[in-house]
């Protein structure tokens, strides 16, 4: 097809509404068109006219590669113009009625009673809320004045709620504190401070194991394992600085509290009330002093005893499993360290067993807790640091003087 046929074709044509640029056929000249662009309905007008680009334009090569990209006009008959012109006129009557002119206003009215319903709606939402309220406050017994014509709760007798609640508070903790105060002034009576001041004094200052065993609580069965103790261990003598009697705790003929010792250092130190008749005497608790152990450290690591003995231990959770004990679903790990130790060990309890449930009870609120335990290791372990766990003889490094620890 010769150039000059395709511009005989084809007229540009720029809408007067958005001046988008489309390109009609001529023959489409005074008919209704839609723009492509914004969709408008224009009359295709002649170049002349308004809105219709320069006729001379389109005698080059360029304008008709122009004419080729822009797009299209879409021709509108008269009939397609009356359906619209019908459909439009059946939503006016929808959304504002028969009135002439609505066009201009009737998103308004359409806001407008949208934002009445919205209103209403949260109204009438407060309103079933309000009542709701009212009936659950009858009903649950919190109306202190139901069935009067006052008021539910005035000021007064709110203010005298609040006093008897802060009255019974005090009144309650009072008591708490008095009974607990009570006790300790019982307990404190019933010890001899100065006799038990003379008694740690004498222990600390001890020149050796035999003097030493002269302040011992239960010197038959403990005096032969401090000997055994001290064939492995030096003697030093600890040396007395002051005693601290503001932290005093009582366990009944036990009484515990810090000594600070030579070397200016504090240590917790277990005394027990002996009574035999009319005389009373004092005497310390050396296994929680040291804190004692069957074996020592170097002991363990190197004899592996696979029978259950006594350690004195802190306990603090930890997560390594390896060699015997390496399935995490089957045991729980524990690190134990004991006192003066540059060793620690690592011990098990198998899970949900009496002994891993009273752990986590013991560990509920703190990092690590002192305890004594009975452990083993297993027959031919390779690890010299693994033992497990059979037994929990109790809190604290005291031994009750009535319970059998089996080393006799």
């Amino acid at each position: 097809m010769s150039e000059t046929a395709s511009s005989n074709r084809w007229i540009p044509f720029q809408c007067p509404t958005c001046f988008g640029l489309f390109r009609i056929k001529k023959n489409q000249v005074g008919r209704i068109g839609r723009c492509p662009v914004c969709n408008a309905a224009v009359e295709l007008s002649e170049s002349e006219k308004p809105g219709v680009l320069d006729q001379a334009a389109i005698s080059t090569n360029d304008n008709d590669d122009l004419l080729s990209r822009v797009a299209v006009a879409k021709e509108i008959t008269s009939e397609h113009l009356r359906r619209e012109e019908s459909a439009l006129k059946g939503r006016r009557r929808q959304y504002v009625g028969e009135e002439a002119g609505a066009m201009a206003w009737e998103n308004e009215e359409a806001s407008n009673e949208v934002s009445w319903k919205v209103v209403v709606s949260i109204v009438l939402t407060a309103l079933v809320l309000l009542a709701l309220s009212l009936v659950y406050y009858k009903n649950s017994g919190l109306n202190p004045m139901a069935g009067s014509s006052g008021p539910v709760i005035d000021r007064e007798q709110a203010d005298s709620w609040l006093d008897d609640i802060e009255k019974a508070d005090r009144n309650t903790k009072q008591i708490e504190e008095g009974e607990t105060a009570a006790k300790e002034v019982d307990n404190f009576e019933k010890f001899d401070n100065a006799k038990v001041e003379r008694i740690i004094k004498n222990f600390v200052t001890a020149k050796s194991p035999a003097e030493l065993k002269k302040y011992i609580r239960d010197s038959e069965r403990v005096g032969p394992l401090l000997d055994r103790y001290y064939e492995t261990v030096d003697y030093e003598e600890e040396g007395f600085e002051a005693l601290d009697m503001t932290q005093m705790k009582y366990n009944g003929d036990i009484v515990t509290m810090l000594v600070q010792k030579a070397d200016f250092l504090s240590s917790p130190i277990a005394v027990e009330r002996v009574v035999n008749g009319e005389e009373e005497s004092y005497q310390v608790d050396w296994e929680s002093w040291v804190g004692f152990c069957d074996y020592t450290p170097e002991q363990m690591r190197t004899q592996k005893p696979d029978k259950p003995f006594l350690m004195r231990v802190l306990v603090k959770p930890t997560s390594y499993y390896n060699y015997d004990f390496s399935d995490d679903r089957k045991w729980r790990s524990l690190e134990l360290e004991s006192k003066d130790s540059i060793y620690s060990f690592l011990g098990y309890v198998k899970r949900d067993s009496e002994q891993d449930k009273r752990f986590r009870v013991m560990m509920k609120e703190v990092q690590s807790v002192a305890c004594m335990v009975k452990v083993a290791y297993p027959t031919g372990s390779r690890a010299k640091d693994q033992v497990e766990i059979f037994e929990i003889l109790g809190d604290g490094w005291v031994q009750n003087r009535n319970k059998d620890n089996g080393n006799d």
